[in-house]
């Protein structure tokens, strides 16, 4: 099981519980970021491309998979995106746009020395759902039109992945080998995708030499 926690939170788990019910419709934008400030130490994994460093492989991976989940597993058709490349090499900071196919399409944004609000937001033509600090969510907030906006909060333990562990505790005993809320197939095809959006940016690690 991949360690995407972020998905087993249960501000999370309400947002899909949204999602499947139809409440806003087909989706049809997403809107995420991750980003924080980690200062200049070009020794350091975050910016070392020995050390597998770059925004896309650390604060991206939340985005990019959080967009693989409002779209039930599915990843983009088309990718478009600019990216800087900083002084060691590695990715400072991107924007990716996604296309899937019927005006569907995501706006994903990441930086490792750029502090950001770090917000999800759904949209489809019946409303939106807004999602504050979505790695860490302790909230969500459902708006359907001409409705009263919905309000889910939910404290978190003192370690997010407190939730996935009891999800995979859950899988254990039950002799399940995955977890149907992150499959083994998806993960693959996200990281699919991640090397899909460094192609063009030219970052080859040097174990990919």
């Amino acid at each position: 099981m991949e360690a995407m926690w972020t998905r087993y939170l249960p501000a999370i788990i309400k947002v899909r519980e949204w999602l499947d019910s139809g409440v806003i419709g087909d989706v049809r934008i997403v809107k995420a970021e991750f980003g924080f400030d980690a200062g200049w130490n070009p020794e350091g994994r975050l910016l070392n491309k020995e050390k597998g460093g770059g925004t896309l492989l650390d604060a991206g991976i939340y985005p990019v998979s959080f967009a693989s989940m409002v779209y039930g597993g599915e990843q983009p058709s088309k990718i478009a995106s600019s990216v800087l490349i900083g002084e060691t090499g590695v990715d400072e900071q991107f924007s990716l746009l996604f296309e899937y196919g019927g005006g569907r399409t995501a706006s994903l944004h990441g930086s490792v020395r750029l502090s950001m609000t770090n917000e999800a937001v759904i949209y489809g033509p019946k409303g939106r759902i807004e999602i504050p600090g979505f790695l860490f969510a302790k909230a969500a907030t459902l708006h359907v039109n001409g409705e009263e906006p919905v309000i889910f909060k939910h404290e978190l333990e003192p370690s997010g992945h407190f939730y996935q562990a009891i999800e995979a505790m859950e899988c254990l005993r039950a002799g399940r080998k995955e977890s149907e809320v992150l499959t083994v197939d998806e993960t693959v095809r996200i990281m699919e995708t991640l090397d899909r959006i460094r192609e063009p940016w030219g970052l080859k690690y040097p174990s990919e030499a």
